[in-house]
């Protein structure tokens, strides 16, 4: 070898040295073993600010370079760049290695290989990042060549707009890599494509079937697949576009998707509705910083890693909830989040500095727990639904069988509706005859007195017969009104102090002559000790004791009908037992019912409405009480009559026959307040004909009567004189009694005042008693109860007959008739001017007074027409104006 060339050779290897010398003095050479391969580079050689984005020209420019670099802690969140020096050697048997940066997302590195053992080899040069097509799919990196045994010097600049977190970089055997990244590709392929095929099928599923469950999972898939994408390089390297602007587009928007579904899902309104209110309010808060997110995507890291990681927590919380409330499809929900949460919490805490980073690759673990969680998520739904396909099956069974159920009711229904139908129709066939028999004994007599062909010997006998069959059709009118009202549920009690012994002893004499006119024996049959007083509704009472007994007259022929009455310490039981025609089981069953007789021909037989029993029945439920019946067909039959026992303060028990006596004989109950009174009677009403009827019944009782004809005229005569009782007509022109009872009060009157009126309603009467009116008299006037009320506030004894004689009757009745033809006249008037309020005064005064005069026909059409005008929408119908107009001929022309 020549001496020149020797001595430049000596000189070469001397600056080799020289600047090994140098490098090895700023670093420290790293040995890269097989064992080393998942060995972090960053941690092994030095970082250092970018101030001049130069490389060192050459091997000899390595020195100076480095010395004018400034060390560098860490990466920015924020981006920026740095540079990356280290001195490594290859200790493998490898030269084909691969330099892998990873966990970030990054612009650009371009890495320089310095050969520091022969310096005539040329730098290699490697560029990899998201703007640079890549040499391996879905992931940066190069393929070097490092000799083994061979000092290098590695500089790399990493750039980009944002790191978000610390980056990584390895050298792995290429072989080893090439293996890993395919396995690890085909893993990412078939999480994305999980996540798209069950975001479509849900979308499918959800444009046929419309709920939203499957819109919501639909939505929440493709915010992740998109979310994800961006850290896999699936745009830039599949689509060429990279921005980094829309790196947490998908994360932002995956709380507001993932809250919608789970409220869907879990019914979180229904079973919390704060709860759900307070994870909406979260989504939307989540979505509201999107935009803020694509503007700096560096708070857009910061915010999608708070708010997923919010929602995870909630949507846990949600989970276990609804898990251990018992809905199954919770506890796919819980592992879901389970998946999801784990990875993806590490990687949060990871990102954020809080925990130490680890060697695996969060993001693909990060998309695998994310694909699990939606394959779990897609078990929740399709669970949820196959419970909700479970319970319509048993719905639809359900509601078949209801249906069956409710079709069996309404044929049933209909045949009862049919029976009542038929059933009603035999009852007008039965009223018919019940109201035409006694029809045609009243115009049969009215007609022979007026035309004469009656003797004049022979009229108090016809007048007996109309009076007589006048109170039958009463009576049917009374059954049927109180039906009415059982139905309308308006029947009313009246509880008040009641002569036991007295009421039964009414029913004996008001029938026990029939009975034994008949041909039968009739007994009463104490059962003692029996109270003298009781606390009941004497009418009600007497009406369900007068039904029973007068059934027991009309199906028995011969032998007896007995009335046991006894007692125990709460009910009351009295006993019509009779030896008639009796009944089978079948006929028992349906005989309280309305309109129902045990068979057709007994109403053609023996008449009656099938409704005696309906009313008793339920006057006796009224009464606390019940009506029951044991027959045996062709032996009788024996109705037993329970009610509630109650006793008043001045009940004495009696203990034999001989004691009854000496209880009836006792007075009256009577009010503390009250005086025992004598004889002086103020009367106030308008219809003089009313007026002078009223008159006479009272002087024929014995007393004192004055008589006012309104209000005003009433308040006057009590300052003029003093009255032992007074009489007060409630309807009345200039001043009516509830006016004229207030004044009263007011210059003083203590006398009972009685309220005379055709308003017989409960609560019109509790009025009237609050008002200040001791009691009332309804009209027209049932003279024994007439009577008995005069008494019980004078000083006299009940009279007996107080009934005025025929022709000072008819010569009342004469005189109101004359009357009528004048209210004729008013009525049409008022009819022609549209005046309902004076119509219906009009009505009302005659309803008060054609009772009293026995003219039942034009009574009854009043008490109707009332009831008509006292309705919410009141109008004059003509046909029923005219209909009350000719009741009224009828009168006039007889």
């Amino acid at each position: 070898m020549p001496i020149k060339a020797a001595l430049k050779l000596f000189i070469y290897c001397v600056f080799i040295c020289f600047s090994n010398l140098a490098v090895a003095n700023a670093l420290e050479p790293f040995a890269y073993t097989l064992k080393q391969q998942d060995t972090d580079l960053l941690n092994q050689g030095s970082v250092f600010q970018v101030t001049d984005g130069a490389f060192p020209r050459d091997h000899s420019d390595i020195e100076t370079w480095l010395e004018k670099k400034q060390p560098q802690s860490r990466t920015s969140f924020f981006g920026g760049s740095f540079w990356f020096v280290i001195k490594l050697e290859n200790k493998t048997d490898l030269n084909e290695l691969v330099l892998y940066p990873y966990n970030t997302l990054l612009s650009k590195i371009e890495t320089r290989i310095y050969d520091m053992w022969n310096f005539d080899e040329p730098i290699n040069r490697y560029t990899t990042g998201g703007i640079y097509p890549n040499e391996f799919a879905f992931h940066y990196g190069n393929r070097i060549e490092l000799t083994p045994n061979r000092p290098y010097i590695l500089i790399a600049k990493f750039q980009s707009e944002y790191f978000y977190t610390p980056p990584k970089l390895v050298l792995s055997p290429y072989d080893d890599f090439f293996v890993k990244k395919t396995s690890d590709n085909m893993i990412m392929l078939l999480c994305f494509g999980v996540g798209i095929a069950l975001g479509l099928y849900n979308f499918l599923i959800y444009l046929g079937d419309r709920d939203k469950t499957h819109l919501y999972y639909a939505l929440f898939t493709a915010c992740w697949v998109l979310a994800w994408s961006q850290f896999f390089h699936i745009p830039d390297q599949i689509f060429g576009f990279y921005n980094a602007h829309f790196h947490w587009l998908g994360f932002t928007l995956i709380p507001i998707t993932n809250i919608l579904f789970f409220n869907s899902l879990l019914k979180l309104k229904e079973t919390s509705p704060q709860l759900s209110r307070f994870s909406i309010y979260l989504g939307i808060i989540a979505t509201a910083g999107t935009p803020f997110a694509i503007i700096w995507p560096g708070f857009g890291f910061i915010w999608a890693t708070l708010v997923t990681g919010a929602t995870l927590c909630l949507g846990m919380i949600v989970g276990i909830r609804s898990w251990l409330s018992g809905f199954k499809p919770a506890r796919y929900f819980v592992l879901a989040y389970l998946a999801m949460a784990i990875p993806n919490m590490v990687g949060n805490l990871t990102n954020l500095g809080l925990i130490e980073p680890i060697k695996m690759d969060l993001y693909l673990l990060g998309l695998i727990g994310t694909a699990l969680d939606a394959v779990l998520l897609a078990f929740a739904v399709a669970n949820k639904f196959s419970i909700l396909h479970h319970e319509n099956v048993e719905l639809t069974k359900n509601l078949e069988h209801k249906v069956h159920l409710r079709t069996q009711e309404l044929q049933q229904l209909a045949e009862e509706l049919r029976d009542a139908s038929e059933a009603k129709s035999r009852f007008l066939a039965n009223m018919s005859h019940e109201i035409r028999t006694p029809m045609t004994s009243i115009i049969g007599y009215a007609d022979g007195i007026i035309l004469g062909d009656i003797q004049p010997h022979e009229r108090n006998h016809g007048i007996r017969v109309i009076l007589q069959n006048s109170r039958h059709v009463l009576g049917l009118i009374n059954d049927i009104l109180d039906m009415s009202k059982i139905e309308a549920n308006r029947l009313e009690i009246e509880l008040v102090e009641t002569d036991l012994f007295a009421t039964i002893a009414e029913i004996e004499s008001l029938l026990g002559k029939q009975i034994r006119d008949k041909g039968l024996k009739f007994k009463v049959d104490y059962q003692f000790p029996l109270p003298d007083w009781i606390v009941s509704d004497p009418t009600r009472l007497r009406q369900i004791l007068l039904n029973l007994a007068s059934n027991a007259l009309k199906f028995t022929s011969q032998g007896y009908i007995k009335l046991t009455v006894s007692c125990n310490k709460k009910q009351l039981i009295i006993k019509v037992k009779d030896t008639g025609i009796g009944m089978t089981d079948s006929e028992q069953k349906d005989l309280f019912t309305p309109f129902h007789q045990a068979d057709s021909s007994i109403s053609r037989k023996y008449g009656g409405t099938g409704l005696g029993l309906n009313i008793s029945k339920s006057l006796a439920t009224k009464l606390d009480g019940d009506i029951t019946v044991y027959s045996v067909l062709g032996s009788g039959s024996e109705f037993c009559f329970t009610m509630a026992l109650h006793t008043t303060a001045h009940t004495k028990w009696v203990n034999a026959f001989d004691d009854i006596c000496k209880s009836q004989n006792k007075e009256l109950p009577i009010n503390s307040n009250q005086r025992n009174l004598i004889g002086r009677v103020l009367v106030a009403e308008d219809h003089p004909e009313n007026r002078q009827l009223i008159k006479r019944i009272l002087e024929r009782m014995g007393l004192t009567v004055v008589t006012v004809e309104n209000g005003r005229d009433a308040a006057q005569a009590t300052l003029d004189e003093q009255f032992d009782l007074i009489l007060l007509d409630i309807q009345m022109p200039i001043m009516d009694g509830e006016q004229a009872i207030s004044i009263m009060q007011a210059t003083g009157v203590t006398t009972p005042i009685v309220a005379l009126t055709a308003n017989t309603m409960k609560h019109e009467v509790d009025r009237y008693l609050r008002q200040g009116f001791t009691d009332h008299i309804a009209k027209p006037i049932d003279r024994r109860c007439f009577s008995s009320k005069i008494a019980s506030y004078l000083d006299i004894d009940i009279c007996e007959n107080i009934k005025l004689p025929d022709d000072e009757f008819a010569l009342l009745k004469q005189e109101y008739i004359k009357g009528l033809k004048k209210q004729k006249h008013t009525l049409q008037s008022q009819f022609k001017q549209g005046d309902i309020t004076g119509f219906a005064r009009s009505v009302h005064m005659i309803k008060g007074t054609a009772g009293m005069f026995e003219c039942q026909a034009l009574y009854q059409q009043a008490v109707e027409f009332e009831k008509r005008l006292k309705s919410a929408n009141a109008v004059l119908d003509r046909h029923q104006v005219e209909a009350l107009l000719n009741t009224i001929d009828v009168i006039l022309e007889a």
